[in-house]
């Protein structure tokens, strides 16, 4: 057995004590093992079983809430504000999907055509055991209990989580959760498997498993699409439902007040700089016109930035790709950087605004790849109809947002033309705070997310675990 791994304290800036293994081969093959008989099982249950199963499982999370902040606070450096906020997220998804099983979900439809004898129902039924892939930035929501699992579980779909190898402890806290729920529910136990790697050798095994028949995965465009490339590569190749990176386009109207440049400048500050900006929702590209008001906001905004002070982020490995990729964004000619004046202790990520122009922006694909971590990038242009240019020509996006005082035919104009680069449009308000809601579509066009169809948040995020079968009945009196 190998000496093991250790996850990181980004307040100490130090490793933490606990060692970890990874699931040995004979482990992997044993708990893999239990997956066939355990689908059939999950498969067959109904949905108020499966939403039972859902509200017990959020009980022993509830039962071992101060266990899982302790290891969360120390394997993240993130505050407890933050693990509040994220906990009663992970809480309430479970409960909201738990009420969806039992109050407006249609497992099953039917039709009948009596002059025929005819009946065709069409049933929803698992797609089979899904992988999901621990989130770096959301220990709790996107990860072991995080809206991929919860979302596949409500689907009657077994789950197999590798845990990230940042927040084991976090993770093993949350799985030992789970697995405590199954066993009250006398169910099979093979319905949760909890792996470790510090690598990537499992995840990618995981992938040409033949058990395996959808992967949840919430990270870099990198990461997704190896793991779409590999998902594709199979014999029989499965679905990939990938989150991915995001520059989350912000457009500053001309007709903003004074007083509303100084409140939206103040909301962009936080929502670029908010834990150290990693946020896959967060502000990274802000255009603002050189004419009229424009400089009077972008002055606010440095105002607001420099009073904010920065935080550690999540891994060494994260601090180090945020400091190459500001690097490289600032050795462009003709960007000029506005930075955090305190010098950075640690990991700490300081916050970082660079200026560019239109031109400049268009003609530079690194200008226009995600900065992941307290950054942000203003592109200055004089006229709109080439802005709407830069715009049609930017890949996908999860989010667009527009501020502005009256709602012109500008505002109808960029609507339009972000509803075909985005997932979700936000009027008058900052991309982060991601609602888990019905009403909430989280994902957007390749490459944000892996298919523009789906959400990985609120109810309808279990349509990518199940799928459809009719069933066609003759003879029907």
């Amino acid at each position: 057995m190998s000496a093991g791994f250790r996850t990181f304290n980004p307040i100490k800036n130090d490793w933490n004590p606990e060692v970890y293994q990874n699931t040995t081969q004979d482990e992997y093959n044993h708990k893999l093992s239990l997956i066939a008989e355990a689908q059939r099982f999950l498969g067959r249950q109904t949905p108020e079983k499966r939403a039972a199963l859902l509200q017990v499982i959020a009980a022993c999370l509830s039962q071992k809430k101060e266990l899982i902040k302790g290891f969360y606070l120390a394997e993240s450096g993130l505050s407890e504000t933050r693990f509040e906020m994220e906990w009663n997220r992970t809480i309430h998804t479970i409960s909201h999907f738990a009420t969806h099983l039992t109050t407006d979900f249609q497992a099953v439809k039917t039709e009948c055509f009596p002059s025929e004898s005819l009946q065709i129902q069409k049933h929803k039924l698992p797609i089979g055991p899904v992988l999901v892939l621990g989130s770096s930035n959301f220990p709790l929501a996107y990860s072991t209990a995080g809206g991929d699992t919860v979302s596949a579980i409500a689907a009657g779909c077994c789950v197999i989580v590798k845990a990230h190898p940042m927040h084991v402890g976090t993770s093993i806290a949350v799985a030992n959760c789970i697995i405590e729920a199954i066993k009250k529910m006398n169910f099979p136990l093979g319905i949760f498997t909890h792996l470790i790697d510090e690598g990537y050798q499992l995840a990618q095994a995981l992938c040409i498993d033949d058990r395996i028949k959808a992967i949840g995965f919430t990270g870099s465009i990198k990461g997704g699409k190896a793991l779409m490339d590999i998902a594709q590569s199979r014999s029989n190749p499965i679905p990939v439902f990938a989150e991915m990176g995001s520059l989350n386009p912000v457009l500053i109207h001309t007709d903003l007040s004074k007083e509303m440049e100084t409140e939206f400048a103040q909301k962009l500050a936080l929502s670029i700089t908010n834990d150290a900006g990693q946020f896959c929702t967060k502000p990274g590209v802000i255009f603002v016109r050189t004419l009229n008001s424009g400089n009077h906001f972008v002055q606010e905004l440095k105002n607001a930035l420099s009073l904010i002070k920065p935080v550690p982020m999540l891994h060494p490995q994260i601090h180090r790709n945020f400091e190459e990729r500001k690097k490289e964004v600032l050795s462009i000619p003709g960007v000029q950087s506005f930075s955090c004046a305190i010098a950075a202790k640690g990991i700490e990520g300081t916050w970082c605004l660079a200026e560019t122009t239109l031109q400049d922006f268009a003609s530079n694909s690194s200008l226009q790849e995600e900065v992941f971590g307290p950054f942000a990038l203003l592109v200055y242009y004089q006229d709109v109809a080439a802005l709407n240019q830069v715009l049609e020509s930017l890949p996908g996006q999860l989010t667009g947002s527009v501020f502005f005082r009256e709602h012109d035919s500008q505002i109808d104009e960029w609507t339009e033309l972000l509803c075909t680069k985005v997932g979700r449009i936000i009027l008058n308000g900052v991309p982060t705070g991601v609602r888990v809601v019905e009403t909430m579509h989280h994902g957007g066009p390749f490459p944000a997310s892996s298919d523009v169809r789906f959400t990985a948040v609120g109810q309808d995020s279990i349509n990518r675990f199940q799928k459809d079968v009719s069933i066609q009945s003759q003879n029907i009196t």
